[in-house]
This record gives structure tokens, sequence and C-alpha cells, in this order.
């Protein structure tokens, strides 16, 4: 019992040096009378030398874009604007947060981490990646932009997020295709990296006496953060008659049908490109986002994020809005230069990632299913994958705190809105709360079981749950062979081989060209022939995997 009430005491003690600031430089900023653990603990870290690494590995790409593939006048205005939002950012005030052998471990197993996304091929890779490798390969093959033109006359431009494959792309331009698959690899690497000194810094935030033990608990919890569905998917193997351990070898994110929230192992098994943007922004943002000085610069990351994953970036864009409505930093965001500056810089991007989107499925959930089924669907599938997690979190963390209400009613409102062949509203969109709710849930897991002992047990047995669910995920990489990549076929040969050829009509990868919103400011590109279908090379003789 003594113990116990000493490690609440010590809970209840936070280190709050940037409160006063914070109060002084918001305007209309009311001290609460008794926030939640998260609010105590999260959000007024200074911006220091971590967040400039971050910015600008997240908008590292975005440069290279409008250096070779807009044209001259435009690259020079929009990167000259993006500098500019870079050079408007706080000036670093303080160094890296964490020392030498902390971050050599962050890097050591963020390269660890990603060996399961597939990106090397020496494991098993998942079948999205017949195409991402068609991507890495012509990127990697000739000049840019890319663009293609079939026998028929047609002619296309590549057109996708392409924030995770440039850097990779254009060390492929010089050493070759294999250079550049393992540079993606390491380029994976570094992100992850970054998220796990992320994570470093929130745990010494929730727990300054042992930063160490939080941290190992809280990076554990959001590697291998999932929902429950493994209860569903039990209930449906039964039902069809295949058994207790259908899911290995399968994964069983899906079992819903019209959405899903991509649990971590299998953010990463399928959508690392996707899933590393969404959590960066996230995890700035929880880090920040109480100080004026994050305000005036939010705009920065949110828009280097959107090149890698436009529906990821939303998301995070939707926890910065809420976040900064809270203390009234939206009138310092909106007054800031840098995040003007910031906005012009993302303006060529956005008109990119949005041509030709026109043709891609979209609509409100109970226009697109039966009202009453959708509904239904929806009711059950938030209370699989958020309420285990957001309930007995809240209980222990006195509320949660503002931004994880904010992820939590994020979460509950995204599926009603669909948004592309498999609801990336959902997949993509809920990376950044699912994000906030796995941090919640390491921080509740740190609190005293005499706060709640109820709560304290449901969040373990929820732990267990999940653990569960990501094994299943993570069993892809042990049960099924690794392939190899492709390195004859173009992104439309890929796609016409592919194993989502009938269910997809590629819009989110290839937009006609000439494009009447492009064409004014795109360098030229060089068409590259693609054969006739019947004489395509085959892409992976061996089977699609």
């Amino acid at each position: 019992m003594n113990s116990g009430r000493r490690d609440e005491a010590g809970w209840q003690r936070a280190s709050l040096p940037l409160h006063e600031y914070v109060v002084q430089r918001v305007p209309r900023v009311r001290a609460p009378v008794a926030e939640s653990d998260l609010d105590l603990r999260f959000g007024r870290a200074a911006p220091d030398l971590l967040t400039q690494v971050i910015i600008a590995y997240l908008a590292a790409p975005a440069f290279l874009f409008l250096l070779t593939w807009t044209s001259p006048w435009l690259a020079v205005t929009a990167g000259l604007t993006g500098f500019g939002a870079l050079v408007k950012m706080r000036r670093v005030t303080r160094g890296w947060p964490i020392g030498t052998l902390a971050t050599v471990l962050c890097c050591a197993l963020g390269l660890l981490w990603a060996t399961g996304t597939g990106s090397h091929h020496l494991l098993y890779s998942t079948t999205d990646w017949q195409i991402r490798d068609a991507v890495l390969r012509d990127l990697a093959s000739g000049p840019w932009p890319v663009a293609y033109s079939e026998a028929g006359g047609e002619t296309w431009l590549l057109r996708a997020p392409l924030g995770f494959f440039l850097p990779a792309g254009l060390a492929g331009r010089f050493f070759g295709l294999p250079v550049a698959q393992g540079m993606l690899w390491v380029w994976c690497g570094l992100g992850l990296a970054l998220v796990l000194v992320l994570l470093a810094t929130l745990a010494r935030a929730m727990r300054p006496v042992q930063p160490w033990r939080a941290f190992a608990l809280l990076a554990c919890i959001f590697v291998l953060f999932h929902g429950a569905d493994i209860l569903p998917n039990l209930v449906l193997d039964l039902h069809a008659g295949a058994g207790l351990f259908a899911t290995w070898d399968r994964g069983g994110e899906w079992w819903d049908r019209i959405f899903q929230y991509s649990g971590h192992v299998t953010a990463l098994l399928w959508t690392p490109n996707h899933a590393l943007p969404a959590w960066l922004a996230t995890l700035l943002l929880l880090r920040h986002h109480r100080l004026v000085d994050f305000a005036r610069m939010a705009a920065l990351p949110l828009a280097a994020a959107a090149f890698w994953s436009p529906v990821g970036a939303a998301g995070a864009a939707l926890l910065t809005l809420a976040a900064l409505a809270r203390d009234g930093g939206w009138r310092q965001a909106v007054a800031a230069p840098a995040n003007w500056m910031a906005a012009g810089f993302a303006l060529p991007l956005c008109l990119y990632l949005t041509a030709g989107t026109g043709a891609v499925p979209h609509g409100p959930l109970v226009a697109m299913h039966p009202p009453l089924e959708a509904l239904g669907r929806w009711t059950l599938f938030l209370a699989v994958e958020v309420l285990p997690w957001a309930v007995p979190a809240a209980l222990l963390l006195r509320g949660g705190g503002w931004l994880f209400r904010a992820a939590i009613l994020q979460l509950c409102l995204l599926p009603l809105y669909v948004f592309g062949p498999g609801d990336e509203m959902t997949s993509h969109g809920g990376m950044a709360p699912l994000a906030v709710l796995a941090v919640a849930g390491g921080a509740a897991l740190l609190v005293p079981r005499a706060r709640s002992p109820a709560s304290w047990f449901t969040l373990r047995l929820v732990v267990a749950l999940a653990l569960i669910g990501a094994m299943m995920e993570a069993s892809l990489l042990v049960a099924r062979p690794a392939w190899p990549a492709s390195r004859d076929c173009a992104v439309p040969e890929a796609a016409h081989q592919s194993v989502f050829d009938d269910s997809t009509d590629w819009s989110h990868y290839l937009v006609p060209w000439p494009a009447p919103s492009l064409t004014p400011w795109m360098a030229p590109p060089v068409l590259r022939p693609l054969p006739p279908p019947d004489q395509a090379p085959r892409c992976w003789p061996h089977g699609r995997a």
C-alpha cells in the first residue's frame, strides 16, 4: 500500500517548466482547475533539433519533387517559399533531446522495425508491393516526370503520393534498382527511428524518474497496437467452419468488409508510406501542441506529410485544428508567416495529388451502403476497434485530455464517410488518431492500479487481445515465402497483372496526360512506350504474390 501511494504521488508530480510560459504567450488561456494526466504531461516541450530533423525528413521529398518534376519558375518560387517557412521556424533553443546511446539504439531498432515493411523483399512482402515495386522501378530507371505511352495512343502520368519513394528513386537513378531497394529500407528505418525518439521523449514526460522503463512499455504498445478484431474473426471463422486459427497466414483487419482501422503491424506490413507521415506528424503534435511557437509553424509538417499520404495528413490536420482551437492558438497560427508560406509550398503538391481524382469512389456511408446495415456495422466496428482502448484509458487518465478526446471523436466519425476503393478514409485517415490512442493506452498502463482496478484489469485484457491480433497479422512474414520484386514491369503493366486489377481503376496512381491542371507548371515528361498487353513481360514469372 505504501508503495502504491508513492507511485501515485510520483505520477501526480509533473514537471511543468513551460506552463507559465504557455499561459502568458497564448492569449485568453485559462489554467484549468483539474487537467487530465495527458494534458499535464504532454504538449509543453519546446521545439528543438529533433523537431527540425523530423520536419526536414518529411519535407525533403517535396523539395526534390519541385526541383525535378516542375517548371523552373515554379521550382524556384515554391522551393523558396518552403525554405522560407523552414527559416521562419522558431530558432533552435535546445539540442537533441536524448543521449547518444539512446539515439543509436533507436536507429538500430528503427532499421529492425523496417524489416517488417516488405521494402527489401528479404521476407514476405504484401501484395500492395506489386505496385510499389513498379513505382520505385520507374523512378529509378528513367527521367522525371514519369509518363507512359500505350500502344493505342493513350498517355498517362504517374500521379501518386511519392514522398516515401523519391529519395530512394533518386539513389536508383545513379546506382541502379538494387541500391534503390536498399535505400528505401534505410529511408523507412530512419523514419521509424524518429518515431522511436519521439516516443522516448514522451515516455520521459510521462515518467521522468524511470524514463527507460516507460519507453520500453510505450514502444511495445505502439509497435504492437491493435484493435480487438481477433474476437469477431474467431466468431466469423468458427461460423464458417474455418477453425480457431484461420487468421494465421491470412490476417484479419478487414473483418467488417466496409471499413478498417489498421493496427500498427498491419500498417507497416501494407502501408508504411502512409503510416510514417501520420505517426510523425501526430507525435510531434502530442509533444508540442500547447506551445504558441508550434502553432506558428504547425502547417509545415502537415504540408510535407501530405506529399507522402494526403488522407493520412488530413487525419493529422484535423487533430491539429482541434489542438489549436483549445487554447486560442489558431489566432497565432493564422497570423504566422511560416504557415502561409507552408500553404504556398503545398499548393503545387496538392494540385499534383488531386489531379484526376474525381474517379475515386467517395460519399457518405449511408449513401454508399444500405443505411441500417451500414450503421449497425459502424456501431459494431467502434465497439471492437476503438472503445476497448478508449474507455479504460479515459478512466485511468482522468478523461484522457483534450487531444485524446478529439482523437476518439475523430475515430467515431471517420467511418461515416467513404473514400477510396479500400475506404482510405478509415484505413489511412485513422492512422493519426490511432497513434494518439496508442500513446494514451501506454500512458494508462503506467498509472497505479489503485486509481481504477476494473479499468486497470480491462486494459490489460485488451492488450492481450491486441497482442494476439498483432501476432496473427505478423504471421504473414513467417508463414508465406518471400518473392522477388519485378524489375521489368512499369506501373501500368504491374497494375494490369496485379491481384487488384479486377477491383481497382488505378485513378489514384495514373492520370491521363496532358492534364489541364498540371501542364501549365509541370516539366514536360519524356513518354515511356508500353508494349501491347499481349507482348508485355510477365511481371512475376513464378506467379503473383
